[in-house]
């Protein structure tokens, strides 16, 4: 019970921000000889998603994004579409990820020297209602790149909203906003892969994504706040010294 609410906790803490949330799953599975459930581990990402879906609820500037129904149709085709397509073709080889290797440890470490170099780039002072379409599909791209081992869905986005000249906070409100439909298609497309399996427990699932909520829900209200005013120069270095770290323990 102990090891679930761990790894819960973890999930809740990385979940949202620019560091990989599985690759964090993985290390700490790795490390306390947890065995790796992709079911488990998507209830976890289930769990966050609720805490999302809340957190847009209660925030008054995210219900006024969403009644812009032009924006989220564009933001849905040239944004969420690619990782979609990409991500139910390959499946079979995104679902068998499940360990730490050299792909994953060169995620972490890239991004994170790019994460730092992007809080150097000027803004453009976009409304995000005015990020063209053209801009919208370079970040589906980045977007794509979530899929290699150790990136990480927010890392991406940012990096692709910061090189389209969205400030800080906008970069972070389409990261959030772009996880909804992503984590969802995740989650709905193991779940109708794996429900004959049979190699899970309810109560373990439930507990999960309880745990799941209430930490990803404070997660999103403190990185916010922060990275609105400092960026995200400080996940950067983080995630050159855990690729360090990962090389040393790992190889």
């Amino acid at each position: 019970m102990i090891e679930t609410l761990l790894i819960a906790f973890i999930q809740g803490i990385t979940e949202f921000i620019p560091v990989s949330s599985s690759l964090h799953i993985i290390i700490f599975s790795d490390l306390l000889g947890i065995k790796k459930n992709i079911l488990n581990s998507v209830a976890l990402h289930f769990g966050s998603l609720i805490a999302l879906i809340v957190y847009f609820y209660n925030d008054k500037k995210f219900l006024i994004i969403f009644k812009n129904y032009k924006f989220l149709f564009n933001l849905f085709i040239f944004s969420v579409m690619p990782v979609f397509l990409i991500g139910f073709l390959f499946y079979s080889i995104l679902s068998l990820d499940l360990k730490i290797g050299l792909i994953s440890i060169m995620g972490t470490l890239i991004f994170g020297i790019i994460l730092i170099f992007t809080d150097k780039l000027k803004s453009n002072n976009y409304n995000l209602y005015d990020v063209s379409r053209k801009k919208l599909f370079v970040i589906g791209l980045f977007n794509c790149l979530a899929l290699i081992p150790g990136v990480s869905r927010s890392a991406s986005i940012i990096v692709g909203s910061r090189f389209m000249g969205l400030d800080f906070e906008n970069s972070i409100r389409l990261s959030l906003i772009l996880s909804l439909p992503v984590i969802s298609g995740a989650f709905f497309l193991t779940i109708i892969k794996n429900v004959n399996n049979g190699d899970f427990a309810i109560y373990e699932i439930l507990i999960n994504i309880l745990f799941s909520f209430f930490i990803s829900y404070y997660s999103i209200k403190v990185f916010y706040r922060f990275s609105t005013k400092k960026g995200f120069k400080v996940f950067g270095i983080y995630r050159i010294v855990l690729s360090l770290f990962l090389i040393v323990y790992y190889f």
